[in-house]
């Protein structure tokens, strides 16, 4: 026996030596206890879901492929054309060294870019897209012919850019706005379009044959535009050449586009040696003059400013004649007024209380209280009130005169009586008049306290608006004295000249396509879909429910991987021949991997199971029960599916009676084991005959004692369970036997499923020695999972000796996948 002993020898031990692959079981962590460390991102299961996707991956790169190609015919070719410009004069330095490169040769208008900006200024361009008629484009290169007369309305506010449908019916017309709305009609010969600015009379016979012409139209400035962006310009440090490259969908009018370029070009620039700055200077002087208006505009409107609000209260303090107006009485009478106003107010409602009093029953109107109001005492408008005051004052004097002398009864008395009560009942009317003159003056001087508010609220934005009046006549005036310095030294520069110009290399059409793009289209389609379709294959390998990965097992469920059963190809002998070897060694490493996970303190009895159906766990039962027989272990192979197991065919046993009948008390022991034939060291124990009440008879107390005597008995005892999904078949089995080992099949096993029913194995007491994975290609992931073919056990010829007649192979016998 190979290996350290950790613990006392027993006579169980001594009866496994002669099959153990190494040290006695010990509890070394392979099982349920194993805490699995947490891992990253693996490359090697990318890989491995791009090879198990190649062909979906394959037929994305063929369609991209596809609509690659489709894409190359909707896209135009693209042509370069090129011409070169010489410039005669002007590269060098002038006698002060200075650089004299340019359309105009004074250093502080234009600098050294100036011929290229000259190239790409609307000067040039304007002209060449109004007389290729580069602002019209016909759908079909066929219908070019028709539009060489295209021309817009110089008024080109009229003209409606878009997209055009001309239909030709017989003798007759119709422009229409595609997906639009009809703009014209006619016959055929008149011209077209007037209405949406365009100037195009197109010949009868061009129309001919042709029923629907699409166009667009553009205005010439945006065509301009687009022209100058395609146009490249290369111009050297001190060389005198001026190159220029122009890109297009048509050689022939692109050529064209860029020879009349050049040539407008030398036109202006032509233009400009004999002009030159005396044009400058002009355009100074106009501009000058332009700057003078604005200047004498901004005058004009801050006198009219100052004019229509010299009457409107303001801000200003200066009291220079002649220039500022003196401060506006507003702020004064504003004030006075709001004072006399508060002063009409508080009289009046003391009047108001006076005069409510003195109508309340008793009440009594007295001279003394009226005459405390000041107003009745300053205002004019109270002279009648004041005068019936004194009045009645001087009748209450002489009435107590008269009292002082006579009695009431006296007829002068008793008229005195009658006299100061007629004006006393005269004092309410008259107050009451003289308040309602005092209520008008007051609402006068409110209306007019309003007016003047509004009046006084305005004045803030009259001052901004008179600076801001003022900051623009500054402005105008700096900028009419900067362009009048600046006209000034135009015409001083009138005596400098310009480069001569001349066209070297005229543009010539390609025969073919400058810049092929039809192979960068179709290969960054194909790229593209590739990377879609490994995009796809990793996304549907994440969402995948079937167990694939050797870390599925041990990340996701925790589980030891006791070992790994490659799929045989049963195509080629010895390819075939090559993979039954993996197989074999494939068994004896879980039958090691089996020793070291069980328990080493009980009997080593064990269920296999998995978590569906079509996992392979009869298979892996069979050949690891075989695998311990051909070790020389005396192992028991228990058909514990007693739903659908098929053991007894697979070793050619007796079916019945089997695990169902000695359960049910119906057989003994002895009666249910069959040894196999084929195999000394091993013996079978069937499911049984199929009963519907069967699973009942594994919660019953003689499963246990079976196996606890099957395990004094034997030295290995294995159990093929049902599923875990079928019910709790599997479960009553691993509590019996206390061990269980969970097979699981490459793209067949559910992961989830397989979770499910592990957490309810945690909580049984139950040893989980760990997983077998089944059905797997030893490569990718599992490539380190193979074995070296060059290793593999041979038969060497046996030497000339008596045999005994016994052979055994290692090849373990094919069993049916459950």
């Amino acid at each position: 026996m190979s290996g350290q002993q950790i613990q006392p020898v027993t006579t169980r031990e001594n009866a496994l030596d002669n099959f153990q692959d190494g040290a006695p079981p010990a509890d070394w962590g392979g099982g349920q206890d194993a805490t699995p460390e947490p891992k990253g991102p693996s490359l090697a299961r990318y890989v491995g879901a791009v090879n198990r996707f190649k062909w979906l991956i394959l037929l994305f790169g063929v369609l991209g492929g596809a609509g690659g190609y489709a894409a190359t015919k909707f896209i135009e070719p693209e042509y370069e054309v090129k011409a070169t410009i010489l410039l005669e004069q002007g590269t060098g330095t002038n006698q002060d060294g200075a650089n004299s490169r340019g359309p105009i040769q004074a250093e502080e208008l234009l600098k050294a870019s100036g011929w290229q900006d000259l190239l790409r200024s609307f000067a040039i361009a304007d002209p060449v897209v109004n007389d290729l008629a580069l602002f019209v484009t016909p759908k079909r290169v066929s219908d070019s012919t028709m539009f060489r007369a295209f021309r817009v309305a110089p008024d080109q506010q009229r003209l409606k850019p878009g997209t055009y449908v001309l239909t030709v019916t017989g003798t007759t017309y119709s422009l229409a706005i595609k997906l639009g709305p009809e703009v014209e009609k006619g016959a055929v010969g008149d011209s077209v379009g007037r209405v949406v600015g365009f100037l195009w009379q197109p010949a009868a016979r061009t129309l001919a044959g042709r029923k629907d012409i699409e166009f667009d139209v553009q205005t010439p400035r945006e065509a301009s535009i687009a022209l100058i962006k395609k146009l490249r310009l290369s111009l050297q440090d001190g060389s005198s050449f001026l190159f220029l490259n122009l890109t297009g969908e048509n050689a022939q009018r692109t050529a064209a586009t860029l020879n009349a370029w050049v040539e407008q070009f030398v036109v202006v620039a032509t233009a400009l040696k004999k002009k030159n700055i005396t044009s400058v200077a002009a355009i100074l002087e106009g501009q000058t003059q332009y700057a003078a208006e604005n200047l004498s505009n901004a005058e004009n409107a801050l006198e009219s400013f100052r004019v229509r609000t010299v009457t409107e209260p303001n801000e200003r303090q200066s009291i220079t004649p002649g220039i500022e107006m003196t401060n506006s009485p507003v702020f004064e009478n504003y004030f006075r007024d709001q004072i006399l106003a508060d002063s009409y107010k508080r009289d009046r409602q003391a009047l108001e209380g006076i005069l409510a009093k003195g109508r309340q029953a008793g009440g009594v109107i007295t001279r003394e209280a009226v005459l405390s109001i000041p107003s009745v005492n300053t205002d004019p408008a109270a002279e009648n009130l004041r005068r019936v005051l004194a009045d009645f004052a001087d009748r209450e004097l002489s009435l107590r005169k008269l009292r002082e002398s006579y009695t009431d009864e006296l007829p002068r008395v008793q008229n005195e009586i009658a006299a100061l009560a007629s004006l006393r009942s005269s004092i309410p009317s008259v107050l009451e008049s003289y308040l309602t003159q005092l209520k008008l003056r007051e609402q006068t001087l409110v209306s007019t306290i309003d007016q003047s508010s509004k009046d006084l609220r305005k004045i803030p934005t009259r001052t901004i608006e008179e600076q801001r009046l003022k900051r623009q006549v500054a402005q105008s005036e700096e900028l009419y004295r900067s362009l009048n310095i600046k006209a000034a030294e135009a015409k001083l520069a009138e005596a400098a000249t310009i480069p001569d110009v001349s066209v070297l290399d005229p543009a010539v059409a390609p025969l073919k396509p400058t810049r092929n793009t039809a192979p960068v289209i179709i290969l960054g389609a194909i790229g593209a879909a590739l990377a879609l379709g490994v995009l796809l294959a990793i996304v549907l390998d994440q969402v995948d429910k079937r167990f694939r990965y050797p870390e599925q097992a041990t990340d996701d469920l925790g589980l030891f991987i006791l070992g790994v059963v490659p799929v045989i190809n049963t195509k080629g002998k010895r390819k075939s021949a090559d993979e039954a070897s993996q197989v074999v060694e494939a068994f004896r490493t879980i039958r090691m991997n089996v020793r070291y996970a069980a328990d080493p303190s009980r009997p080593l009895a064990m269920t296999i199971t998995s978590p569906g159906p079509n996992d392979g766990k009869s298979l892996i039962s069979s050949n690891l029960a075989l695998s311990f027989a051909e070790a020389g272990a005396r192992t028991l192979l228990i058909d514990g599916d007693i739903r659908r197991g098929e053991l007894a065919k697979t070793f050619g046993t007796q079916s019945r009676p089997g695990l169902v009948e000695y359960l049910d008390g119906t057989a003994l022991i002895a009666e249910v084991l069959h040894p196999a034939t084929a195999h000394p060291n091993l013996t079978v124990m069937p499911a049984g005959a199929r009963r519907k009440r069967a699973p009942e008879l594994l919660a019953t107390p003689r499963l246990q004692q079976l196996i606890n005597q099957m395990s004094a008995e034997y030295d290995v005892v294995i159990v093929d369970s049902p599923p875990l999904g079928a019910g709790f078949d599997a479960y009553a089995l691993a509590t019996a036997t206390g061990n269980l080992a969970l097979v699981l099949r490459a793209g067949t096993t559910d992961r989830k499923m397989a979770a499910a029913k592990m957490a309810t194995v945690d909580t049984l007491p139950v040893r989980v020695m760990g997983a077998v994975l089944n059905g797997i290609k030893l490569t990718g992931v599992y490539e380190y999972y193979s074995y070296y073919q060059d290793y593999a056990a041979q038969d060497e010829e046996p030497v000339a000796r008596i045999s005994d007649g016994s052979a055994r192979s290692d090849k373990p016998l094919p069993a049916k996948i459950s």
